[in-house]
């Protein structure tokens, strides 16, 4: 295991996710930091010293810092680090470095920079962990699920995730270079926008599943110990990147293992620990989302805005918010099957001039009502 006590103030400073977590106590960003510094208390120093600097010295900023005054504040930091870097662990005590003093003179300067010339420092590799190796996005979000329902995440291109509870995902802020990656821990159900120039993964351990437009679910389940994936629509591609990392498997479930699995709507890949088992099977009865049921369901004459909605929250399981008073006796008429979620509330929303957002993910519809003129 790489040992990870080479990390220094400035790369807690320079990193997004550590100042969320700092400044505006976001519980995503905490569920991340703080399982990481217990598997990294070497760091906790270094981590203590930039969350002291952050706290004292968030002052909002006064103008643009130029690319080479933050090449400097960056190597000030590098140098100051670098003198103190065997004996970190003494910092705090030291007689030698007055923290405040630190900050006031270089952390400040560093601040206006990272409020004012973020576009500049998140250029730079600043070697901090990534919670999602395969993505060349330089942000990574987390969401973790940890309500009793469902929740809602939007994607930066469109697609969009609905988690179980226990589910958590780790995705970028914003989708960079040739691929869309991401990372899940327990079970979702996906609607991929379709991109053929950007292919959309999902790592699950030494998983992968690759698509490039279609609906899915993937459970990676510790409590049954399976790894589950199950196609609605399109078509996805499954393969392990370590096949000796999937314990004994019989040869013909290696065999079938060690070649990238094609499964189409309908059909089911799962890799049981327990058993070493592999199978891939067609479904008894066709999924709600298939396209054939979802075109039946989602048909819609002059239909009241309440039963949408439900057939809506039956199918994805999702939570939505709206005045059903106000809103639930205006009718629809629509033929929405083909449409992914965010897709069919667009359209709804725009034949009832209404708008939705996306709120601790549940889905919210605000709108004046169909009697309002």
């Amino acid at each position: 295991m790489a040992k990870h006590t080479n990390y220094e103030v400035e790369d807690f400073l320079l990193n997004e996710s550590f100042i969320e977590w700092v400044l505006n106590d976001s519980e995503k960003e905490a569920t991340f930091w703080n399982a990481w510094i217990t598997a990294h208390p070497d760091c906790l120093p270094a981590v203590n010293i930039a969350k002291k600097i952050l706290i004292a010295l968030h002052v909002k900023p006064a103008r643009r810092l130029t690319e080479n005054e933050i090449d400097s504040i960056i190597g000030q930091l590098q140098q100051k680090n670098r003198h103190h870097h065997n004996d970190i662990h003494k910092i705090k005590g030291s007689s030698k470095i007055n923290i405040p003093v630190f900050a006031l003179k270089l952390a400040a300067i560093l601040l206006v920079g990272i409020a004012i010339g973020y576009i500049f420092l998140k250029q730079r590799n600043t070697s901090l962990p990534n919670t999602n190796t395969a993505s060349t996005a330089s942000y990574i979000k987390r969401m973790v699920n940890n309500t009793r329902g469902t929740l809602l995440v939007k994607l930066d291109d469109g697609s969009s995730v609905i988690l179980k509870p226990g589910a958590q995902i780790n995705y970028p802020a914003k989708f960079n270079g040739k691929s869309r990656d991401v990372s899940l821990n327990g079970e979702a159900f996906f609607e991929i926008h379709k991109d053929a120039a950007h292919p959309f993964f999902v790592h699950c351990g030494d998983w992968v599943t690759r698509v490039v437009g279609t609906s899915f679910t993937i459970n990676t389940s510790n409590r049954t110990k399976e790894f589950k994936v199950v196609v609605n629509t399109g078509k996805v591609l499954v393969y392990t990147d370590n096949i000796n990392n999937l314990k004994i498997l019989p040869i013909k479930d290696k065999q079938l293992a060690a070649k990238p699995i094609y499964i189409t709507p309908n059909e089911e890949l799962i890799y049981n620990t327990t058993r070493k088992s592999l199978v891939k099977e067609t479904l008894m009865t066709p999924l709600l989302l298939s396209a054939n049921l979802s075109r039946a369901l989602f048909t819609f004459h002059e239909t009241p805005l309440y039963k949408v909605i439900a057939n809506i929250k039956r199918a994805y399981n999702v939570n939505i918010i709206y005045n059903e008073k106000q809103m639930g006796g205006c009718p629809l008429t629509a033929s929405l099957g083909d449409e992914h979620l965010l897709e069919k509330l667009d359209l709804i929303c725009k034949a009832l001039d209404a708008h939705y957002y996306i709120n601790e993910g549940q889905i919210v519809i605000q709108g004046a009502g169909c009697n309002s003129k």
